[in-house]
């Protein structure tokens, strides 16, 4: 019975590396895109700091950026075995009946495998027969062609794309998976068109919307543009915008509604940023399509437009809108103090507020008002 105690603490006490997950700071690189006469394509490598034998990753590509596909509708996609790369070579001289000589045969023990799982999605992996290590602990891994979708580049929000990374696995040849972190990053500059023409609409009906550009653009005739400050009570403070800066998130005002397009030259005011979401103020902007269950969405429950708490509901927030992000608060939506309401509200300034009419920020009278912000004598009220 002591002899089965004492193997069984022994077995307790033996280190657990098989199947065992190490995080780790080495990490896979994406290249610029290039182009050979097989195409337009960028390199992935492993930038490490030990010698690794297999690995494995999900790479997503951006709207308007494909995996092409070979002449069997394959991935195209090619383990690298140039002098760049990682994988050991093995030289054998072999006999050709035809040369009626020796010839030398280079061979590899690791062999690359991928598919794709969804349409941006690419799933690469690679291992050696033998278990055999790389030769170097940086280097070149695999290639992937890519097809180019310039229209799709040139009405995309997202003022320069973004390629992630995740599902991160580097195995050593003693078993032991270590795990990098999954990141994003935008490596791809060549070839990228960056003039951008996108569309703007503020509906006649509500008059209000949100909006986030990746260039600078002057304000067309019927859009105003205001930031988002400060906050007095449940009342959003707006400051008048001249113009729009890139990647800035905006409130917008079109008293008769605005539809058109809008042209500029993409520009990434923060070289870091790999998210598309920009904040300045009390607005968050998305560059890129995003769910969102924070903060206050832009919705008209009422009479007009207010931004009301998501409360952890799920709200798909198109590229090019933005959200409100206030400090935290009760408050369950918030309303608009629009400077523009001023007139307004001087006009009314002889009127006794005990018999005023109630209007709203059009100037239009206001017979039973719903929830929203009116102009009543010289104040605005917010009926909830």
């Amino acid at each position: 019975m002591k002899k089965i105690l004492f193997l069984f603490m022994m077995c307790a006490l033996l280190p657990l590396t098989a199947g065992a997950q190490t995080p780790t700071d080495d990490t896979f690189t994406v290249s610029d895109l290039a182009t050979n006469p097989a195409g337009t394509y960028f390199d992935v490598g492993v930038d490490g700091s030990r010698l690794y034998s297999a690995y494995n990753l999900d790479l997503f590509l951006p709207t308007g950026i494909s995996v092409a596909l070979d002449v069997n509708t394959k991935p195209k996609v090619q383990m690298l075995k140039t002098a760049a790369a990682v994988y050991p070579a093995t030289v054998t001289p072999v006999w050709d009946d035809e040369l009626e000589d020796y010839k030398d045969v280079t061979t590899y023990s690791h062999s690359l495998s991928c598919s794709q799982p969804t349409t941006n999605q690419l799933r690469v992996a690679c291992h050696s027969n033998i278990n055999e290590d790389f030769t170097k602990n940086s280097g070149k891994l695999f290639r992937v062609y890519v097809s180019i979708d310039n229209d799709a580049l040139t009405s995309s929000f997202s003022p320069k794309p973004i390629v992630k990374l995740s599902g991160l696995n580097l195995t050593t040849s003693a078993a032991v998976k270590y795990v990098p972190a999954d990141f994003a990053c935008r490596p791809f500059t060549t070839g990228i068109p960056t003039s951008r023409t996108l569309p703007v609409n503020v509906s006649a009906a509500n008059k209000v919307g949100t909006l986030i550009l990746p260039f600078d653009a002057e304000l067309p005739s019927g859009l105003k543009a205001y930031t988002c400050n400060s906050l007095d009570g449940d009342l959003l403070t707006l400051t008048p915008a001249a113009s729009i800066e890139a990647c800035t998130p905006y409130i917008v005002y079109a008293e008769n509604g605005y539809s058109g397009n809008l042209s500029g030259t993409a520009e990434l005011s923060d070289a870091n940023n790999v998210t598309d979401i920009f904040a300045d103020g009390y607005l968050t902007g998305v560059l890129t399509g995003t769910t969102v269950n924070t903060g206050y969405i832009l919705q008209k429950q009422g009479s007009v437009p207010m931004f009301y708490d998501a409360e952890d509901v799920n709200f798909s927030l198109p590229a090019g809108r933005c959200y409100l992000t206030p400090p935290p608060s009760s408050v369950k939506a918030f309303a608009f103090n629009f400077d523009d309401a001023v007139g307004i509200a001087e006009q009314l300034s002889n009127c006794k507020l005990s018999n005023c009419q109630m209007f709203d920020l059009s100037g239009r009278k206001v017979l039973s008002p719903s929830r929203g912000i009116y102009i009543q004598g010289t104040r605005k009220v917010v009926v909830k």
